[in-house]
């Protein structure tokens, strides 16, 4: 915790003419002189921030921010910073301020400031925050510190985390991404739960993790390397089929963008690898609703496919599990973008059996979100090919 926030633990960075420039070139396109000095400082603090991560080999991307989108400049407050893969880091502006000493000299003030505001519009879809203050008269920015979160709409200055924390928040979020591409390469890890312990599990066992922040790497499907939670479907092997799938003999009725395994509800229950006839790997992960629903458990089945050296499609399902015959009414399975759009959606009826989504066509290296939601509670698990 940095409890000293312009002391070591701070960063000084400068502020290149460059990066003025810029700043007054995005301002200048607004009269009223609130906004000015709001889009100056944020352009600057984002841009110092990426100046950061880039002697970091941090790689950034401002085309796909909202502070470098003339529209939204002008409608909001907004100071994101897009980082490869991971999400965006809002990086919030506070100025630097100034006083006369007793021999007239101007000093800088410490400490004046003990809160950075969060405006409402930047305290969703952001993995962090950290503050910027900005000393324009001397050209020099200073990060102050990280926050993970900011529910209370202000960070309180003196309990920001150090920038040592916010890397080691950017590694863990790097980490624990599901790689789906490894599933197809044969690969194991002894730390993960097997297939029987989600076949048979004991009541003592703790309730399978129902919210992901951080993203799962995919490829690891594809070596065979089995992720938390995730368990692999192999023909032959029924102990999950029949967890998800107990009768055989009943239809299931499919809702969604697609139905891309190529199945009807006339041709019942078959293996889960024939919902995926192409698929190169299928995992499931149990979802527990308890929270929400007494004990109600519902299966999520992502399919893999390698169709081109970088280009994968991927295929995902949802079913009820545990005995439960039928969906939860209303149950929603999203596809999110990994900057927050919904890119699909689909939601379940009364004695709805299946939910699906269109396939995703994606290229390596590139991420996601599948969202799986019921009125206010959702969990959502995150996916890199």
């Amino acid at each position: 915790m940095n409890n000293n926030i312009t002391g070591t633990q701070s960063l000084p960075m400068p502020i290149t003419q460059k990066a003025i420039r810029l700043a007054w070139q995005f301002a200048s396109a607004h009269n009223h002189p609130k906004k000015i000095e709001q889009i100056y400082l944020n352009t600057l603090a984002v841009l110092v921030v990426q100046n950061y991560l880039k002697i970091l080999d941090i790689e950034a991307d401002l085309t796909q921010c909202d502070s470098w989108n003339s529209v939204i400049r002008m409608l909001e407050d907004t100071a994101d910073l897009y980082i490869t893969g991971l999400g965006k880091i809002e990086c919030r502006p506070i100025k630097a301020i100034h006083q006369k000493a007793d021999n007239g000299n101007q000093n800088l003030q410490a400490n004046t400031y003990e809160i950075c505001p969060i405006p409402i519009e930047a305290r969703e879809e952001r993995i962090g925050y950290i503050v910027v203050e900005i000393d324009g008269d001397n050209k020099e920015a200073r990060l102050l510190g990280f926050s993970p979160t900011a529910k209370t709409g202000e960070l309180v200055l003196r309990d920001l985390n150090s920038l040592d924390d916010f890397l080691i928040h950017l590694e863990h979020l790097s980490e624990s991404k599901v790689n789906l591409r490894q599933w197809l390469n044969q690969i194991s890890r002894s730390d993960l739960e097997s297939i029987e312990s989600v076949s048979n599990p004991h009541p003592e066992t703790s309730p399978v993790e129902i919210k992901n922040p951080v993203k799962s790497n995919s490829g690891n499907w594809l070596q065979n390397l089995r992720e938390r939670g995730w368990h692999k479907i192999e023909q032959g092997k029924q102990n999950l089929e029949d967890l998800i799938f107990p009768d055989e003999h009943l239809s299931p009725a499919f809702r969604g963008g697609g139905n891309s395994s190529g199945e009807s509800a006339s041709q019942g229950y078959h293996s889960s690898m024939n919902r995926f006839p192409a698929a190169d790997a299928v995992r499931a992960k149990l979802i527990d609703l308890r929270m929400r629903l007494g004990r109600t458990t519902v299966a999520l089945l992502v399919a893999i496919t390698k169709e081109g050296d970088r280009t994968f499609k991927v295929q995902v399902q949802l079913y009820p599990a545990m005995g439960e015959r039928y969906l939860p009414t209303n149950i929603k399975l999203s596809l999110i973008s990994d900057i927050g759009e919904n890119l699909n959606e689909s939601q379940s009826r009364i004695q709805d059996r299946c939910i699906l989504l269109e396939d995703i066509e994606v290229e390596g290296d590139e991420s996601f979100s599948i969202r799986v939601a019921l009125d206010n509670f959702s969990v959502t698990e995150n996916f890199v090919v």
